[in-house]
């Protein structure tokens, strides 16, 4: 599924019902390219690709 979130993210009840909280990566990322995720104690980094894909890696 691609969902494409122009401007300011509009939740609908039946996304919120079926995945839970969501978020755009603009609200995650802002104008960066990538961003560090602390979980347990580990470092991950959130990226942007240059093919605009997202990747989290270790």
């Amino acid at each position: 599924m691609n969902f494409d979130f122009k401007g300011p993210l509009q939740e609908s009840h039946c996304l919120t019902k079926s995945w839970g909280k969501v978020i755009s990566s603009t609200t995650l990322l802002g104008q960066d390219k990538s961003i560090v995720i602390l979980h347990d104690g580990q470092r991950y980094t959130l990226s942007i690709t240059k093919l605009r894909k997202l990747i989290l890696t270790k």
